[in-house]
């Protein structure tokens, strides 16, 4: 998955709804609207290492690396939820 650096915690609890919990995330730092294309040329170029890691790690591997970043992400400490949707 592809997102800023913004929206990388809301991706990562709505991938873990559709049982995804450990998707491999390449951030970018927000904004990016205002970039031209040779800024986006070198972020995207920032993300490659991450995106081709996802796509060829085995799912073990990957759920090893993000067991705790998952966890934290999707449960952060100290956070209640309620257990009825709103």
């Amino acid at each position: 998955m592809i997102t800023t650096d913004t929206f990388s915690r809301f991706a990562r609890r709505m991938s873990a709804t559709q049982g995804c919990p450990y998707v491999v995330i390449a951030e970018t730092p927000n904004p990016i609207r205002q970039l031209d294309e040779a800024a986006i040329r070198t972020r995207a170029e920032a993300m490659i290492a991450t995106v081709i890691a996802g796509l060829t790690q085995a799912p073990a591997e990957i759920e090893a690396q993000l067991k705790d970043i998952a966890r934290e992400q999707i449960h952060p400490r100290g956070v209640v939820r309620s257990a009825v949707p709103v």
